[in-house]
């Protein structure tokens, strides 16, 4: 009796993909295939593939058959599932299955779901086609996962899935479950890159919460969008969720990318860079951009201009910072940063001293020393200390206004006298204005001596410099009795030279405890 090739149950369709299965080549059942590497969007469109009749119509659960215990190869051949342009009926369920062969989908309609919950797989390839939703909680994936220029109309479940090469979901399109999830990849480990470069676009969350990637993560030229309305805290709902995220490259949200709703990325950890670039987010007010705690070797920050939406950076740490003027929404409120830190700062386009204190002044709505601390460090780190003085004088400023009325009144005098020890040369001015002003006043009403046979020659010039000067004495205030106007003149001028000494004290003092 003659071996039989095929199940007698089969179509003629599915007879030729049975014959290319055992050989390892291609079946096209019909239309173009689709290039990958296209950058054009979803090969198919939405309603492609539905009036697709017999010759072209392929049972899901025969290729599960295929690819679970299907037929031996050819001699000198390794079994391959590469189909393109068929119309799949029914659910392709391999949960819980082993699959072995290599799997290239590419052109075609399917009916059903495609399930992968908790399976091992070589690489799987969807690409160009049409799935109502894609579900693959824990799959091992030997190679490569790529969803790449398809339509998923109930979204994409990876949660806690292994992948030792690449996840690609390059110019898909992605809508939401009911959930609101458009890719639920929590707990996702990927051993090299995540590619969701553009056309890509997303409705709902794309979650990578806890995820961990092993190379790059890059959303060029993406589209993320959430969906509409406002979460609990009138924010607006999230498009990408990256909080605890791990890669150990860098993350792009570049080349002009878009999105609306809002981006987290709090307690998520970069090896190299967080790049956001060129970016069209944070266009209403609602929007924000959470990134508590981040951790990175650089932070690279280039949104579209006047962002109007709040970016949060409370506790991040970086080595580099990285931005525009233009890049930070303005107004008090839409920007923290209290507690970041970083060893270097660096601006795409020049960023004045004046644009760096009102980016300070809107990002602390309540005075905090330490974002003035680190922006003066950063400075001097770089050579500016001239600008670093500058941004500590302004903390000093700010915190003169959290004080009560004499402390107020006190931090007023020390800035004018001496720019609370940032501007010492100013004293030197004062001194200099009031030794002058002393000096004109006692030359034209020349105080009467204590004692006429005793008084020294008398100098205006060391009366007035005796006067200001507590800790110096020439002899000449205690010789020299002035008397009218002159009188209070004198007592002004030693009361200036205390305070001006005072002042200069608490100057020093502090300008030598922040060395």
């Amino acid at each position: 009796m003659a071996e039989q090739r095929y199940p007698n149950d089969l179509s003629a369709p599915e007879r030729r993909v049975w014959d290319a299965y055992r050989n390892g080549e291609r079946c096209v059942l019909g239309g173009a295939v689709p290039d990958p590497a296209a950058r054009g969007g979803p090969f198919l469109t939405e309603d492609a593939g539905a009036d697709w009749g017999p010759e072209r119509t392929v049972r899901a659960d025969v290729l599960a058959r295929l690819l679970v215990g299907g037929p031996d190869p050819a001699p000198g051949r390794v079994p391959a599932l590469d189909l393109a342009g068929a119309r799949v009926v029914g659910d392709l369920n391999l949960r819980g299955a082993r699959v072995d062969a290599y799997v290239e989908l590419s052109g075609c309609r399917f009916e059903g779901r495609v399930l992968l919950n908790d399976a091992v797989t070589g690489t799987f390839r969807l690409i160009g086609c049409t799935v109502p939703a894609i579900r693959a909680r824990r799959v091992r994936v030997g190679g490569e996962l790529s969803v790449t220029l398809c339509r998923v109309g109930r979204g994409i479940i990876l949660t806690d899935a292994a992948i030792e090469t690449d996840l690609i979901l390059n110019g898909s399109r992605v809508a939401p479950m009911s959930d609101g999830h458009a890719v639920a990849a929590d707990g996702l480990v990927v051993d090299r890159d995540l590619s969701a470069n553009g056309p890509f676009h997303s409705t709902g969350v794309v979650n990578l919460r806890s995820a961990r990637i092993g190379g790059r993560v890059t959303f060029y030229r993406a589209r993320l969008d959430a969906l509409p309305g406002t979460n609990a805290r009138g924010f607006r709902h999230l498009a990408l969720d990256a909080a605890g995220l791990v890669v150990e490259q860098t993350l792009h949200l570049s080349d002009s990318p878009t999105g609306s709703g809002s981006f987290r990325f709090s307690d998520a950890r970069f090896g190299d860079a967080l790049v956001i670039s060129y970016a069209t987010i944070l266009r209403e007010p609602e929007e924000e951009l959470l990134m508590w705690r981040v951790t990175a070797g650089t932070l690279s920050l280039d949104m579209t201009p006047n962002p109007r939406g709040r970016v949060v950076l409370r506790g991040a740490r970086l080595d580099t910072l990285t931005d525009t003027p233009d890049t930070w929404p303005t107004g008090v409120g839409r920007v923290t940063i209290g507690g970041m830190t970083y060893a270097a700062l660096r601006s795409e386009r020049p960023m004045g001293l004046a644009r760096r204190l009102a980016w300070l002044a809107d990002a602390t709505a309540d005075y905090e020393p330490q974002p003035y601390e680190q922006l003066a460090a950063a400075y001097r780190a770089s050579g500016h200390d001239e600008e670093a003085r500058a941004v500590l004088l302004a903390k000093q400023r700010r915190n003169r206004e959290t004080l009560r009325f004499p402390g107020r009144v006190w931090g007023h005098v020390q800035d004018a006298a001496i720019g609370y020890g940032y501007r010492p040369a100013r004293a030197l001015l004062w001194l200099v204005a009031l030794i002058a002003v002393g000096t004109l006043a006692f030359a034209i009403d020349r105080p009467t001596p204590v004692k006429a046979d005793e008084a020294p020659h008398w100098n205006a010039f060391f009366y007035t410099v005796d006067l200001l000067l507590p800790v110096v004495g020439f002899g000449q205030e205690a010789a020299w009795n002035p008397g009218g106007w002159a009188q209070w003149a004198a007592y002004t001028l030693v009361m200036l030279g205390w305070v001006l000494a005072g002042a200069a004290a608490a100057g020093a003092t502090r300008v030598m405890n922040r060395a």
